[in-house]
C-alpha cells in the first residue's frame, strides 16, 4: 500500500476517531445537565468512546508508519482535536464560549500553529 493511500488513511482514523470520542464526552455532559443517570442511557456514549479508541490507535499506527516522528502524529490529532470540539459542542449545546473560554481557545490556536510553523 502506498505512503500516501496510508497517510489518508490516518488522517481519516484521526478525525473519525477525535469527532466520535468528543461527541460521546459532550453527550455525557449532556446527560448529566438533563439529569438523565440511567445506565442505558450512558451506553451510547461508552460504546462510541470504544469506537472512538480503536480509531484512535490506529491513526497513531498509520500515521507513525508514514511519517515516523511521532510529534507529527501528535500535532495533527491536537489539531483535530482544536477544530472539532467547538464544531461538536456548539451542535449539541448550542451555546457560544464564555470570554475566558474564548481566549483560551484563541491561545490554543496560536500555540498549536507556533509548533507547526516554528
Amino acid at each position: 500500500m502506498s505512503k500516501e493511500l496510508l497517510g489518508v488513511s490516518a488522517l481519516g482514523l484521526m478525525v473519525l476517531g477525535e469527532f466520535f470520542a468528543i461527541y460521546s464526552e459532550v453527550v455525557t455532559a449532556r446527560l448529566a445537565q438533563t439529569g438523565s443517570g440511567s445506565w442505558e442511557a450512558f451506553m451510547l456514549p461508552v460504546v462510541l468512546m470504544t469506537f472512538a479508541g480503536f480509531c484512535l490507535l490506529g491513526a497513531y499506527w498509520l500515521g507513525y508508519v508514514v511519517v515516523g516522528d511521532i510529534w507529527i502524529v501528535t500535532v495533527i490529532s491536537v489539531t483535530s482535536l482544536l477544530l472539532l470540539e467547538p464544531i461538536v459542542v456548539w451542535y449539541l449545546f448550542h451555546e457560544a464560549p464564555g470570554r475566558g473560554a474564548l481566549i483560551g481557545f484563541c491561545l490554543g490556536a496560536l500555540g498549536m500553529l507556533s509548533t507547526v510553523v516554528l
